[in-house]
């Protein structure tokens, strides 16, 4: 469905004016621009110095992003139509939708396990950044696309199955978990004016019922000493600090830990410490959520 003007629900615009007082006006406005345009530079196609090269040779503008090497703005109209872009040398992702890689900050040694991976864009990012990957995805037609990403973008050291997640043999142990969880998409709003026409608190409240269950069996596949990231596009308490506060009550081995992210501006969070929820107006992003979470050792928490 398409629609001229960007849609609010009352019930999201009475519940967001509640919860950020002074801040809503500039929140309100910022959801109602156009996002900038951002691309990933895929390093299994090309090298960082390749693509530069190609985009400053049309006389294409681009800026560096300081969070990382591969990440960068674009001024032009349709990057989808890029050469760059057909022959999977650039992946086109958000900026704020980059991040959670990024914090999660993947090594070459590492295994991977990007349980909710369709349509593919992270998975474009762990492949890059990781050793090995299994991407999962339970959704027939979302599986279509990640398996399109995974040919045109070179991913050979991702697995990819179609499968709940929660389903893997439990005997299975990951270096880092991505669980980016489904949600009631509210960031999307900058994309997609007809994002939330189906918004209400009660989906909001369906989906965190979700997520308390995912994010506890994600972190059940971390190794002793694994780390994970848990992110929505929402800005939610209920599908964010509620959902990792029910985890820490869970699972008495999990503990928040800082997050680093150059050039992005975070704020301290008051409902759950060391949980990063990023404002649209702070880093021209759409509003997101993000959270990194180690396994201790039974019993050590320093």
């Amino acid at each position: 469905m398409s629609i001229k003007k960007t849609f609010f629900p009352p019930e999201f615009i009475e519940k967001y004016k509640a919860m950020l007082g002074e801040e809503w006006p500039a929140f309100y406005s910022a959801i109602q621009e156009k996002r900038p345009k951002s691309f990933w530079v895929n390093t299994n196609k090309a090298t960082i110095d390749e693509v530069k090269a190609s985009l400053t040779k049309k006389g294409i503008k681009f800026t560096q992003l300081p969070f990382h090497e591969q990440a960068f703005l674009i001024e032009y109209e349709r990057p989808s139509e890029l050469d760059e872009y057909v022959t999977g040398k650039i992946s086109l992702q958000e900026k704020a939708s980059m991040l959670p890689v990024v914090a999660l900050a993947p090594k070459k040694t590492d295994y991977v396990f990007d349980t909710c991976a369709a349509p593919g864009m992270k998975t474009i990012q762990l492949s890059n950044l990781a050793g090995s990957v299994l991407a999962t995805d339970v959704h027939s037609k979302r599986m279509d696309i990640l398996m399109s990403i995974r040919k045109r973008f070179g991913l050979d050291n991702v697995a990819v199955k179609r499968i709940d997640f929660r389903n893997v043999k439990r005997n299975k142990k990951f270096d880092r978990v991505l669980l980016d969880a489904p949600c009631s998409s509210e960031g999307v709003v900058r994309k997609k004016r007809e994002a939330l026409l189906e918004w209400s608190e009660k989906m909001v409240r369906q989906k965190a019922a979700n997520q308390k269950q995912m994010i506890t069996h994600a972190f059940d596949y971390l190794k002793e000493g694994g780390e994970m990231i848990y992110s929505t596009c929402s800005f939610a308490p209920e599908e964010n600090e509620e959902v990792v506060q029910y985890l820490l009550r869970a699972r008495k081995t999990a503990r928040v830990i800082p997050i680093e992210l150059e050039g992005i501006k975070m704020r301290k969070n008051e409902l759950c410490e060391g949980c990063v929820r990023l404002y649209p107006q702070d880093n021209n992003t759409q509003q997101f959520f993000l959270v990194k979470i180690k396994k201790t050792p039974k019993g050590v928490f320093d």
